[in-house]
């Protein structure tokens, strides 16, 4: 999986809206912090319509404290 298709995916994690075009505050830190898990749970899951937030969410027990942390504070942004 190509480091592109990694930060698509981390970036989709984070928008609610297909449409949005700029990363919200933070996005870069959980795309760092979540790669590993992406490439780990996810490689074989084409980014779009959601899939790779689906997979992740599948795994959330298994996440890194970091890629889970990263998230919890994402999502405390909101």
């Amino acid at each position: 999986m190509t480091k592109k298709t990694l930060a698509a995916g981390a970036i989709l994690l984070l928008c609610t809206s297909g449409a949005m075009a700029q990363m919200r505050p933070g996005a870069r830190a959980v795309m760092q912090a979540c790669k590993p898990d992406i490439a780990r749970f996810c490689s074989q899951v084409a980014p779009g319509q959601g899939r790779i937030k689906a997979c992740m969410k599948e795994h959330l027990q298994e996440l890194s404290e970091p890629c889970k942390e990263g998230l919890f504070q994402a999502w405390l942004r909101q």
